[in-house]
């Protein structure tokens, strides 16, 4: 370690130094890390953007302490790690516990060199990976880090068969005969006073009862049945039972004192599991507490609102994203499975921060849970729903439009018709989207503002719109569209949509001005541009009627491929 003349001052680098040259705070800061990283490590694969940030994190600590010290030596116990004298790591649950992964394996020290945040970092976290799935009777830790041949991390260990047995010393002066020979003449010594003491104390006579077994002595077949059901306490849920016992008081309405004062534990209760990651008990509470409020008069009125007020306030915002902090960060662990159905138990609260971890989520199997326990939620929470249409957040307004579009939600089409003129492009989007899942006509004049969105997607997206609608009133507004200049500058795409948009919502009112524009000439023989002509041939394919039709088959042998192309095509379509 590098020496230095003041340890209780702050280096260039940053590190604070205790009384004994050590820099303790920043460890304990790496070891947090190294913790974090050892948890992603378990739960996404190695191309996962979370698992890298924390590796990264890491690394970067790493370089950052040996710019002031030329190793990291740490002891430990079952539950700590120390840096010196000072604690730098604890854990009060052991399943997750770095200390105790070294310790039940006899590892009592380790050692960090530089160049351990290179390549060797992931492999030694591999290692700790692995030897957390190692079962009993296999290999154990020492096992693994042997085989991984690290060289930036090194290790000692104690044998556990031996740790704790004092040896005793020989004297002063003693050599290995005297020693020899003082413990042979204590034997013969010890052997003479047991002569002794037999010979005076030897009884007369033998009797049968000196033969019998002891009244408490057990055959193998009891031993058995009382190792079994020793084993089968030592593995009872008592959590469960606790529960299973508060339950049953709760069923209990002549005593509503009672009643309240269990729905008041349950209501701590929950968050300590959630917060420990038992998803799994948590989820079992509220599945009783559905039960008990939809049983007939188990509760009343109070209780009734008592055991609502705990789903509220699990349904929260606030909870809901510190649960799906907790998740993604990898602090808590459940299943796809344990979720989703936790999940169902929830109200409509707890929809906005869903929402927006559905469409944030990078993991696929949890993307499908969330959604499909946001449905759920939504579909017992309609009007949460349509409530959330008007959320500022931008990334909630829009999935929750779409979602709405999916559940067909009709009574959203108000809120989508103000959502038209929402300042993020995606939200008018999704709000178009919606409104044609929907067939919601009362947002069809907002439509027909946005086919003057400053952005092509909406403009296309809104042309769609009314063509799917066929909202008739819509046809003046494309008409003028089309016979006016910017549509000739915009692409085909946005060209095709507003023609066939025209055709769906005039049908024959529209056939002369598609008419003209695909087979009129002008006084030298001009026609309109190819792409304005193969647009007005799909419009007219989109009128069901023999007027359209024959403007397609005058145009069916155009010396234009394209057009021809696009007159066939349209052709076959309203076939």
């Amino acid at each position: 370690m590098t020496e230095r003349a003041n340890p209780a001052e702050t280096s260039e680098t940053g590190l604070e130094w205790d009384e004994e040259g050590l820099p303790v705070e920043y460890v304990r800061s790496l070891f947090v890390t190294l913790g974090k990283a050892f948890r992603a490590f378990q739960l996404y694969d190695e191309n996962n953007p979370v698992r890298q940030r924390f590796v990264t994190t890491l690394r970067d600590e790493f370089e950052g302490l040996w710019k002031e010290l030329d190793k990291l030596v740490v002891t430990m116990d079952e539950d700590h790690i120390y840096l010196g004298e000072s604690e730098i790591y604890a854990s009060e649950s052991r399943n997750d516990s770095l200390a105790f992964l070294f310790f039940k394996d006899g590892v009592r020290e380790i050692t960090f060199l530089p160049g351990i945040e290179g390549e060797e970092l992931e492999r030694l976290l591999g290692v700790l990976q692995q030897a957390r799935q190692l079962v009993p009777e296999g290999d154990d830790l020492l096992t693994v880090l042997w085989e991984a041949e690290l060289t930036c991390f090194q290790y000692r260990y104690v044998d556990l068969l031996a740790e704790g047995v004092a040896m005793p010393d020989a004297g002063p002066g003693a050599s290995g005969e005297t020693l020899q020979a003082a413990l042979e003449a204590e034997d013969e010594e010890i052997a003479q006073q047991q002569e002794e003491g037999a010979a005076s104390d030897a009884p007369q006579t033998v009797s049968q009862d000196d033969f019998n077994p002891t009244l408490y002595a057990l055959d193998p077949r009891e031993m058995e049945t009382l190792r079994s059901e020793l084993q089968k306490e030592m593995e009872r849920d008592t959590r469960a039972d606790v529960l299973r016992a508060l339950f049953d008081r709760l069923e209990e309405p002549q005593n509503r004192e009672r009643q309240s004062e269990i729905l008041g534990i349950l209501e701590s209760l929950i968050p300590n599991f959630l917060s420990r990651g038992g998803l799994v008990p948590a989820t079992n509470v509220m599945r009783e507490l559905r039960r008990l409020e939809q049983a007939e008069g188990i509760f009343d009125e109070q209780r009734m609102a008592e055991s609502r007020r705990i789903v509220d306030g699990l349904s929260a915002r606030e909870s809901i994203e510190e649960l799906m902090s907790a998740l993604f960060g990898g602090t808590i662990r459940a299943s796809a499975a344990q979720l989703g159905t936790f999940l169902q138990f929830l109200r409509g609260g707890a929809l906005a921060p869903l929402l927006r971890a559905s469409e944030t989520v990078e993991h696929k199997e949890l993307r499908t849970v969330l959604r499909r326990s946001v449905q759920g939620i939504a579909n017992q929470n309609r009007p949460a729903l349509v409530a959330l249409l008007g959320e500022k957040d931008a990334l909630v307004a829009s999935a929750a439009a779409r979602l709405a579009g999916e559940m067909g939600v009709s009574e959203a089409g108000p809120a989508l018709a103000d959502l038209l003129d929402h300042d993020e492009p995606s939200v008018r989007l999704a709000a178009i989207d919606a409104a044609i899942a929907l067939k919601a006509s009362v947002v069809a004049s907002g439509l027909e503002r946005a086919l003057a969105d400053e952005e092509r997607e909406i403009r296309i997206a809104a042309a769609r719109a009314l063509g799917e609608l066929r909202y008739t009133p819509a046809a003046e507004t494309l008409s003028g569209l089309i016979r006016g200049k910017p549509i000739r500058s915009a692409d085909i795409s946005e060209k095709v949509a507003v023609f066939e948009a025209y055709g769906l919502s005039a049908q024959d009112d529209g056939v002369g001005l598609l008419d003209e524009l695909l087979n009129r000439k002008g006084l030298l023989g001009k026609r309109e541009s190819t792409e304005m002509r193969a647009a007005a041939a799909l419009g007219l394919g989109r009128i069901a009627s023999a007027e359209a039709r024959a403007a397609l088959e005058r145009a069916a042998r155009d010396e234009d491929p394209v057009v021809r192309s696009n007159v066939n095509r349209a052709l076959r379509q309203e076939e």
